[in-house]
């Protein structure tokens, strides 16, 4: 690898190898698509060889593309390695963090954390992308990833922060206008969900003593946005099927109340953790990011 080689110009080569298009890289980072071609064509011209194989779709590596993916990655995650460890030294975090968290958590919460952050480190860079989705991440572009699920894929590095619990809530004054004894009270379309499969599914329910329920549902509201049922419900729409996290300073301030409290959701996802890719050495600020997240998030698990 020439001396004088630009490592720039091979982070962005690898971020195109990793995003599988010019198109995509440049959304990523923010860049039009023109930028990214030139990075990758003076490169190509500094090593006197073709990189990838190009189309209006995709890049296929050529032979010396893919032995500079594999070593340049590897010159990269050590470069960002060394600096971190650097950083340290001085007690300085510097950095970019691609940071992907949940719709609900994201967006009732995440900008208080995300301020404090950069009140402790001003020097890191943080993007912030929204998904409930675990299975997203496979290939994702991403550092860290927040997610409650049930379980996590084996190619991922996940720490359990502890248990997500999910229970149905409404309104105070939707709550005292229809007492339901059990959830098998609530009409099909009083409830508030995440889709199902098909028009009319069921939603799953425990009872602290043990006794499960399928609870026939047609709602006439459904969506994976946890917000925008949180807000339905708020609004008197009917009952909410919900993490508890959704709610939490509305149940302190009584303006929401637990329906049929001896009963709780299954299906939504019940552990909340913190995810990172299995192949990837992390850099500092990312390092520092997961210990942060770590400490914040702990207060929405039980």
């Amino acid at each position: 690898m020439p001396v004088d080689m630009d490592l720039n110009l091979i982070r962005s080569f690898v971020e195109v190898v990793d995003a599988r298009s010019l198109s995509e890289a440049a959304r990523r980072r923010d860049v039009t698509r023109s930028k990214v071609s030139k990075e990758l064509k003076a490169l190509e011209a500094a090593l006197g060889t073709r990189l990838l194989h190009r189309s209006t779709r995709s890049a296929a590596l050529t032979e010396a593309g893919q032995i500079l993916y594999q070593r340049g990655r590897n010159v990269i995650e050590q470069v960002d390695a060394a600096r971190g460890s650097i950083d340290a030294l001085q007690h300085v975090v510097t950095g970019i963090v691609r940071l992907s968290i949940p719709t609900g958590l994201g967006e009732q919460y995440l900008a208080r954390m995300l301020l404090e952050f950069h009140q402790l480190h001003p020097q890191v860079h943080i993007r912030v992308l929204f998904s409930n989705r675990v299975s997203d991440l496979m290939g994702a572009d991403i550092d860290i990833a927040v997610r409650v699920a049930s379980e996590v894929h084996d190619s991922l590095v996940a720490r359990e922060l502890g248990s997500i619990e999910s229970a149905l809530y409404a309104s105070r004054d939707f709550a005292s206008a229809h007492p339901f004894a059990t959830p098998g009270d609530i009409p099909y379309g009083m409830l508030l969900t995440p889709p199902g499969d098909g028009k009319c599914y069921a939603i799953g329910l425990v009872s602290q003593q043990g006794q499960t329920l399928h609870l026939k549902c047609e709602p006439y509201v459904t969506s994976e946005h946890f917000p925008f049922l949180k807000q339905s419900m708020l609004m008197g729409c009917g009952v909410a099927a919900l993490p508890q996290y959704m709610v939490i300073d509305e149940l302190r301030a009584g303006t929401v109340q637990r329906v049929c409290p001896d009963w709780k959701v299954t299906g939504l996802g019940d552990k909340l953790y913190i995810i990172t890719m299995a192949n990837r050495r992390p850099p500092h600020a990312v390092t520092v990011m997961t210990q942060f997240l770590q400490q914040h998030l702990r207060r929405f698990v039980t």
